[in-house]
This record gives structure tokens, sequence and C-alpha cells, in this order.
């Protein structure tokens, strides 16, 4: 993210995150130790961790207890990837192979699991009960979510409400979810707590939208990952489900629905129709709608440096276009 070079503090601290993970990812054995190296060498963007940090920067902000904390979420992060590649027979991710396609899915569910446990060794040290459960709780959301995208592949049938309750399981409670212990471990205010989970689980659904936006108009080399691989998986996102909404172009669509062995000229076809009909178009105003009500949580917060960061976040994510 652009930001953590604007803000020399964030950035260091992001660091000292990474090498606390490199430190505490290491295995006995070499495949496990292979495969976890090539997942941070690949990088990220470290979101969760960084809104970890700069929740708990509202309260009694201990960076001892917090880096920890942001690292057992972000290793949680990694072992949800690692499984839905898996399950969605991904060969790309950030634009290199990933742990499925270079070590086979033995190895990448074992590598996954190992993850879980790491991560849940750390939170065990960390974190106190009551939010022990609002954690195990969340990887039961995000369960629950991969789940449901997965008995919906191929089918029309999939509504709006469906689709964000989908995400805010999938992708918007993690963000939460950060948000919240970041908070609460940092002893704030419980409505400030509030604040901060909101802000979070709003911006989770912007970045989900977003993210599912840019598979139809995002650069495949930035992106890491083809275009249209979300459709061309099964996966209806929300400008396919607002396409199939608009009666002048759902059947102009529904032949290419439920297909697998789609042409590219056929998905290129489908991506001209979600933006014809204005699909793409109402996505990113709901995306903007969830951006708003970031800015409307933040209004409410204490005035400090960390809330200046989540504001440029969220201006950030509104700039996204890969």
């Amino acid at each position: 993210m652009r930001i953590w070079k604007k803000h020399a503090d964030i950035y260091e601290i992001i660091k000292r995150v990474d090498d606390f993970l490199r430190e505490s990812l290491i295995a006995n054995q070499q495949v496990l130790n292979d495969a976890i190296n090539d997942l941070l060498n690949a990088g990220g963007k470290r979101l969760r961790p960084a809104m970890v940090l700069l929740a708990g920067r509202f309260g009694r902000y201990d960076e001892n207890k917090l880096i920890p904390l942001s690292a057992a979420i972000e290793i949680m992060h990694m072992a949800t990837l690692v499984h839905d590649d898996v399950i969605d027979e991904s060969d790309l991710r950030r634009g290199r192979p990933t742990t499925r396609s270079r070590w086979g899915n033995q190895v990448a569910v074992l590598t996954g699991d190992f993850l879980f446990t790491k991560a849940f060794s750390l939170i065990t040290q960390n974190v106190s009960q009551k939010n022990m459960h609002r954690l195990s709780s969340v990887i039961k959301s995000i369960c629950e979510g991969e789940v449901d995208q997965f008995q919906s592949r191929y089918t029309a049938d999939v509504s709006v409400i469906r689709y964000l309750k989908r995400i805010s399981r999938k992708t918007a409670v993690l963000f939460s979810l950060s948000c919240q212990v970041g908070a609460a471990e940092s002893n704030c205010r419980r409505e400030t707590i509030r604040l901060l989970r909101k802000f979070g689980h709003d911006f989770g659904m912007a970045f989900q939208i977003t993210d599912d936006l840019l598979d139809f108009s995002g650069n495949e080399e930035e992106m890491g990952k083809p275009s249209y691989s979300d459709f061309l998986e099964g996966v209806y996102t929300l400008p396919i489900i607002y396409t199939l909404r608009n009666e002048k172009y759902r059947d102009k669509l529904v032949p290419y629905i439920g297909r697998e062995d789609l042409t590219r000229d056929e998905v290129k076809e489908v991506g001209r129709l979600a933006e014809e009909s204005g699909g793409l178009k109402k996505s990113r105003q709901l995306a903007l709608r969830y951006l708003e009500r970031c800015h409307e949580s933040l209004k409410h917060l204490p005035d400090n440096p960390a809330k200046g960061a989540l504001k440029e976040l969220v201006e950030e994510l509104i700039e996204r276009r890969h």
C-alpha cells in the first residue's frame, strides 16, 4: 500500500511483524519451510496486521502484545488463502505459483493446517479468553462463507443479499476482527471498539467488492492472476448478479452461465455485458457506499495519527485500480 511509504513508523512496524512471522513459522519439515517461505516471499499488503496496530493506537498501545497478535491474524489469513487455492484449483496468486501448484494439494492442505495451529498457538499466549472466542468464531464464519461460495458455483440463483452475506463472512469479518481485537487488547473505550469494529467490517466489504470488480477490469500482470478468473470458476460476483437482475440483459447473459467450456471471446462478451448493463457501475457505487460508512465511523473516533492513516487507507481503496 502506498500509504506505508508515507507513514514511516507504520512501515517499520510492519517490517517487524514480517520478521516476527518468519521467526514464528519455522517447521521441522523442510517441505513445510519451503512452502511457508514461498508464501512469505510472495508479499502481501499486510492490511489486517496494520489494522490491529492502528486500532491499538486508540488505547494503551503495547507493541509487545500487538505484534504477536497482528502476526497471528495474518497467519490465519495466509492459511485461508492456501486452502482457498486448493478448493478453487488455482495455479496463480499474486503472480506466483500457488502452494498447491508447486507442491500438490496434500502439502497445501497440511501447510494451511500448520499455519492455523501456529496462529492459535500465538493467540493463546497473547489474547484474552473473550477475544480468543471471537477469533474462533471468525474462522467458523470464513469457512461458512467459503462453503456457500463453493455450493453456489455455476448457478445464477444468487441474490445480492446472499452475495453480501457471503463476502461478509469470507472477507469482512477478519478486517472487523483485526480492528476489534487491536482496540480491545489495548483497553479502548467500548464505543471506540464498536466504531473500529464497524469501520473494519465496512472496509472489508468495500475491499471485496473492489476485488471482484478488478476481476473484470484489472491489469492481469499487476493483479497476479488472469482476468475473469472468478467467472471462469463459476463464482458469480456482484457485477454478474446485477447484470442478471437487468431484464434487458439477463437473457443475453444466461447462455454463458453454468458453463465450464467458455472461450476467451465469450468471456470478454460477459465483461462487455456487465459493463453495458450497468452491473460494474452499480457495484462500484455500492463499494463507495461502504467506504462512506467508513468515513462516518472515523468521524466519531478521537483525532490521532492512526485515524489519519485509516482515512488514507479508505482513500487509497477508492482510487484502487489494480
